[in-house]
């Protein structure tokens, strides 16, 4: 009996070994190792987020296309700027029968043609001009070719200027009536004169070139041949 209770005694120690074992750790796998050694892995990757624009800096040199552009504004305003002064010279800023030129009250032909005597070379024009005229200026220009000028307004309201020299000079001639040509040689009285015609800049201006002994003077407007020899004959006149 002692016998069957050893074997039931060494039975339950065979149990109770049997209780106690351990079970074996299941097998890690390498995605599984992967899993816990890294768990941010797991985690979905976040947006992409676009970086804000940096701000220019003044000091950043031009690109190509703001130096091109920048070229192109200063070649359009070189363009424009060249552009007005062809304009300017070729058109002016006004004929000279269309500038407005007020009449001086206070001019004195006669005082003025003494005071121009007593230095000019030659015998000073001083025409004598009904009432209808107004007298607008008379001067003396000294220099290499003395000039006596005198200005007048006619009773046509136009602008009718006398120029005279001790001769008839092409200078002059052009300077009065610009590519003047001679359109008729005539006498008035007693003096050789010639009827011209030119002008400049769409315009046409008349004149009578007279010479006589030691002077020689035009009369130039943009007038009618009358309204000249009105003031031709008078000047001839006064220098008998």
């Amino acid at each position: 009996m002692l016998g069957a209770v050893r074997g039931v005694s060494g039975n339950n120690g065979g149990m109770h070994d049997a209780d106690h074992e351990t079970p074996e750790a299941p097998e890690r796998t390498p995605d599984a190792r992967t899993v816990e050694s890294d768990p941010q892995s797991a985690d979905p990757e976040p947006s992409s987020v676009e970086p804000a624009p940096q701000p220019k800096s003044a000091y950043e040199l031009p690109s190509k296309k703001n130096t091109v552009l920048r070229n192109m504004v200063w070649a359009l305003l070189l363009t424009m700027a060249v552009v007005v002064v062809v304009a300017i010279a070729f058109f002016g800023v006004g004929s000279q029968p269309e500038r407005e030129r007020l009449a001086n009250s206070d001019v004195d032909v006669a005082a003025s043609a003494e005071r121009a005597q007593d230095v000019a070379p030659f015998t000073v024009a001083v025409p004598a001009m009904e009432e209808e005229w107004t007298e607008r200026s008379a001067r003396y220009t000294a220099g290499a070719n003395p000039r006596w000028t005198l200005e007048y307004t006619s009773p046509d309201d136009q602008l009718i200027t006398l120029v005279q020299e001790s001769e008839l000079g092409a200078s002059m001639l052009s300077a009065a009536v610009p590519g003047s040509t001679v359109q008729e040689e005539f006498e008035l009285d007693g003096a050789s004169c010639s009827l011209l015609r030119g002008g400049e800049q769409g315009t046409t201006e008349h004149g009578i070139a007279c010479e006589g002994e030691e002077w020689g003077f035009v009369v130039h407007g943009a007038t009618d041949r009358a309204m000249l020899e009105q003031v031709a004959s008078a000047a001839i006149t006064s220098l008998g």
